[in-house]
């Protein structure tokens, strides 16, 4: 079993594709529907900070996702520049390859992996997740205001 993790508002589903529908993302460009999930826990707490931009965002939440070992992966292995990989990204989800795509992190240079889940692969069923559990952020990591 591989297990993945996902930290996203506490307002909604861990599966949800709402953010990715409506912007753009390193993997993907506006009104596509994917998950973004990482390796490590403090990855996908570096993504969120990244992302934000030092932003105030709202309550934070962790859930793990568990996939299967018979599920199929993609593998990208080198970083791209922006619009490439939007497009390598795009395709991949149109033509429903395989219900995991593996990314490296352009947060850690490449040095770690991502996780995109295709929500629209009928495998990745076969997924399963715990129950959110909160994920306060240490208050050091966010620039006072």
């Amino acid at each position: 079993m591989i297990q993945l993790h996902r930290i996203h508002a506490a307002a909604y589903d861990a599966l949800d594709t709402t953010g990715t529908y409506l912007y753009d993302g390193r993997w993907h460009t506006r009104g596509a529907r994917v998950i973004y999930t990482a390796q490590h826990i403090s990855l996908a707490a570096l993504e969120v900070l990244v992302h934000a931009g030092g932003r105030k965002f709202p309550p934070k939440v962790l859930t793990r996702i568990h996939l299967p070992d018979s599920i199929a992966i993609e593998k990208m292995l080198l970083p791209s520049e922006l619009s490439a990989s939007q497009r390598f990204g795009d395709l991949w989800l149109a033509e429903a390859r395989t219900p995991v795509l593996q990314v490296p992190s352009a947060a850690v240079n490449g040095l770690e992996w991502n996780f995109l889940l295709n929500p629209a692969h009928p495998d990745l069923r076969s997924i399963k997740h715990d129950k959110p559990i909160a994920f306060p952020f240490d208050p050091r990591l966010i620039p006072a205001r």
